[in-house]
């Protein structure tokens, strides 16, 4: 009886250990920048122009970004990033769509403070292919 009973007390530990390890496989790559900032700029969809008030970036290890420029609405936007260096203060950024489809193309730069885990700002250049409006955003965090 003492030995059944550590047979399944040895297997409900191994199942549990099992199952902690596919949750954590399945999670997303872990980031190599994940930040917010705060300030003012101005944001342009088509002919509309928007107040800009925060974005929250996320950048990768595999190269994949996604922006959340905060305003009025949130315009959620998709693409890839790099950098010439590890040093460098300049991330370029390759706009290829937003959450429902990849329907985006252009780019921009991220700017980062000197200690390269902040935004000190954010310039894009996008074009959307289906409609053929420009979007433009200049951001500057406080």
């Amino acid at each position: 009886m003492l030995v059944r009973r550590r047979g399944v007390i040895a297997l409900l530990a191994l199942s549990t250990l099992l199952a902690l390890g596919s949750v954590t496989a399945a999670q997303d790559p872990p980031a190599s920048l994940v930040a917010t900032a705060s300030g003012e700029g101005k944001i342009k969809l088509g002919k509309e122009q928007f107040q800009l008030h925060a974005i929250v970036v996320k950048l990768f290890r595999d190269g994949k970004a996604e922006i959340n420029l905060i305003t009025d609405i949130t315009v959620f936007i998709e693409g890839t990033w790099s950098r010439v260096n590890e040093t460098d203060k300049t991330i370029d950024l390759r706009i290829t769509g937003n959450s429902m489809s990849g329907n985006l193309d252009g780019g921009g730069k991220l700017f980062l403070t000197d200690d390269r885990k902040s935004i000190s700002g954010l310039k894009l250049q996008v074009t959307n292919k289906t409609t053929k409006k420009n979007v433009t955003a200049d951001f500057v965090a406080k």
